[in-house]
């Protein structure tokens, strides 16, 4: 029994992955696993359900949360999620009205009012970054109250939702607890990143910044902010140590945005891994203009396979106009520095830009194919709630805001000028022409020798790719 149960909704691999499921990510989310570290530190019983990732039915879903007999119902939801999250809360109000149930994530935060008036079954909502509110929130439930004294915080009074003032960003990180990975059932065994995205298993997703000075029009930065705040090397280097001798893990995949941007923590934690003696391999992403010979070569004594670059386009005009504030010239000898390190590149490609036109696409395509790039990834553009581009791309072409669709590989936004087939099309002729390119199948053949535990993983993959090329 838990007084409060953390989930994820239960979002099938197929609704977040399309035809592309078969390579799918299920490594468990760390938003939830800070709240319960948080909650749990605080003396309240936790239990943690990673619905996605184990592949647990809405039906299962609500055995498992109804058998632990909590209070309080915690949902973290994407915009895709959202839907699931509210049947899930209606299911759970039907079966026992007294369990309160909280919603959080980027969804309810970038649009906090929309999300509690369309979906009555929530409660209450954790607006932005969670911890210290979720926490205020229990308080306030547990001393009768009814959480309109906890900032961050959006509530029901009678017929109306009412908003709480908004709650300060944390400077001070390293005050939190390490994610509650020991909550989840059979972590890490059960949890996977897509193939080819890992050298070892086990592997496991950690974040050591939060926050994002950058102004690109298809982000939202409303959790998380604006300002780069970080944990300091030392917490870093505890918790590599931590997931390394507790749960034998030998593979992060950071996901910082800013990650390589905080130089001189960067050193810190390189040097302290090699010091240290931690044979673990990492990946991470980075900016192309935060990257120097120097630091790619100390990342790579340190275990650093891999980086993922967001690249976007390989347009000038179009890369101002999303306000990436970064050339062509900078993203290329950016590549090519990481490959003269020994470290594998990684390009995140986004298909259907405002401006966006054939033109551009078949430029984006070319300039991939000219630089060394090992992978990429291409999606399409989603004008997410709380982007900027959320607000102007009526401006700029046809956009159908359907939650349900917006996973970055559906196409919700058409620039004018292009149409649903064009993106498609380009971006399976994109990913054919990369991909299927001699040197390209030899590097893969090689990955999989030299890594045979993984084949399984690999062929999944592989299925998954030559599905979303043909079809």
């Amino acid at each position: 029994m838990a007084e409060i149960v953390l989930v994820t909704p239960p979002v099938t691999l197929e609704e977040r992955y399309g035809k592309l499921s078969g390579a799918a990510n299920t490594l468990p989310s760390l938003g939830i696993l800070y709240l319960a570290a948080v909650l749990r530190k605080e003396g309240h019983p936790v239990s943690v359900i990673e619905a996605s990732s184990l592949r647990l039915s809405l039906k299962e879903l609500i055995g498992e949360i109804i058998n632990n007999k909590p209070k309080y119902l915690g949902i973290s939801s994407t915009t895709l999620s959202i839907f699931h999250a509210s049947a899930l809360a209606d299911e759970i109000k039907n079966i026992d009205g007294n369990i309160r149930t909280i919603i959080g994530g980027p969804h309810l935060t970038a649009i906090p009012e929309e999300t509690m008036e369309l979906f009555k079954s929530f409660d209450f909502g954790v607006i932005g970054e969670g911890e210290e509110t979720m926490k205020g929130l229990i308080h306030s439930l547990k001393h009768g109250r009814n959480g309109s004294d906890v900032s961050g915080v959006i509530c029901r009074e009678g017929d109306k939702t009412v908003r709480t003032a908004p709650r300060k960003f944390s400077d001070d990180l390293d005050m939190l607890p390490f994610p509650a990975w020991d909550l989840l059932r059979d972590f890490p065994n059960k949890y996977y990143p897509p193939p080819f995205r890992f050298k070892k298993l086990p592997a496991v997703y950690i974040v050591t910044t939060r926050g994002c000075p950058f102004k690109c029009i298809f982000c939202d930065r409303s959790v998380f902010g604006n300002k780069c705040r970080g944990h300091g090397s030392e917490y870093v280097l505890e918790l590599i140590e931590y997931l390394y001798n507790r749960f034998a893990i030998r593979e992060l995949l950071i996901e910082d945005d800013t990650f390589v941007t905080f130089k001189k923590r960067l050193i810190e934690v390189c040097e302290g891994i090699i010091r240290r003696g931690i044979k673990i391999s990492w990946s991470c992403l980075a900016r192309a203009d935060a990257v120097t010979p120097e630091i790619l070569n100390l990342m790579k004594k340190a275990g650093c396979w891999s980086i993922s670059y967001g690249i976007e386009t390989g347009d000038e005009d179009v890369m101002k106009f999303i306000g990436k504030n970064i050339t062509i010239d900078k993203i290329e000898q950016a590549v090519r520095f990481t490959k003269k390190a020994g470290i594998l590149s990684k390009g995140f490609f986004i298909l259907g830009h405002p401006t966006e036109t054939r033109d551009t696409i078949k430029k984006t395509i070319d300039f991939a194919l000219r630089i060394p790039l090992d992978d990429i990834s291409v999606s399409m553009m989603t004008p997410f709630p709380g982007s900027r581009l959320h607000e102007i791309a009526l401006q700029y072409g046809e956009f159908e805001n359907n939650w349900r669709k917006m996973n970055e590989l559906n196409v919700v936004f058409i620039p004018k000028g292009l149409t649903e087939n064009d993106l498609e099309g380009y971006s399976r002729e994109f990913l054919k022409r990369f991909y299927l390119r001699r040197s390209k199948i030899t590097n893969y053949i090689g990955r999989i020798i030299r890594n045979p535990k993984s084949f399984p993983l690999y062929i999944k993959g592989f299925s998954a790719f030559l599905k979303g090329i043909t079809s």
